[in-house]
């Protein structure tokens, strides 16, 4: 007889905060056993990332509606709308019990996706050496994370036009005044 198998933590909360100082999103994740996770995401790790989480959104519209990008985006869109609206944006972060990559946050510096698993899609966030995290992600929570991060961004004034537009796959940079440090 085998002992049954415990599920594999669950995802519970995203926080995102720019930091003035660092110039840099600093990411915190709680899973469902207290474990956090926190990250650091550069401006330009996010213009890569964000392409890969519209290929994420564009997959699960994919499964609705196979042949049409038209409709895969007006999909996507709708989606995201939903799941945002039902997302709690408000409530405080419960900082986590133990940190598996360390209590100081590590710097993403590549990004990984795997193919797609039943209902979830895996991206990995990873720094240039050693280990990162592995986020199994529904059509819902990429929506909210990428609303999480949008709205980030747009805190740190990165001038990124971070669209929800599945299929196009780009992380543009709005024209005008560069500020050089």
């Amino acid at each position: 007889m085998t002992a049954p198998m415990n599920p594999p933590p669950r995802l519970e909360q995203f926080n995102a905060a720019y930091d003035a100082m660092q110039d840099r999103i600093l990411l915190r994740i709680r899973t469902s056993d207290g474990a956090e996770y926190r990250l650091w995401i550069t401006r330009r790790y996010l213009a890569l990332l964000w392409p890969i989480l519209m290929k994420m959104a564009d997959g699960f519209s994919a499964r609705k509606a196979p042949a049409d990008p038209l409709t895969r985006s007006t999909l996507a869109e709708l989606a995201h709308g939903a799941a945002v609206g039902q997302a709690d944006f408000a409530s405080e972060y419960q900082e986590g019990s133990s940190f598996p990559l360390g209590p100081e946050p590590i710097l993403l510096a590549k990004i990984s996706l795997r193919p797609p698993a039943g209902e979830t899609q895996t991206v990995l966030l990873l720094p240039n050496q050693g280990d990162g995290i592995n986020l199994d992600l529904d059509e819902k929570l990429v929506h909210i994370f990428a609303r999480l991060l949008q709205q980030t961004a747009t805190a740190g004034e990165w001038n990124l036009k971070l669209d929800i537009s599945p299929g196009t796959g780009s992380a543009e940079t709005f024209p005008g005044p560069r500020l050089l440090h």
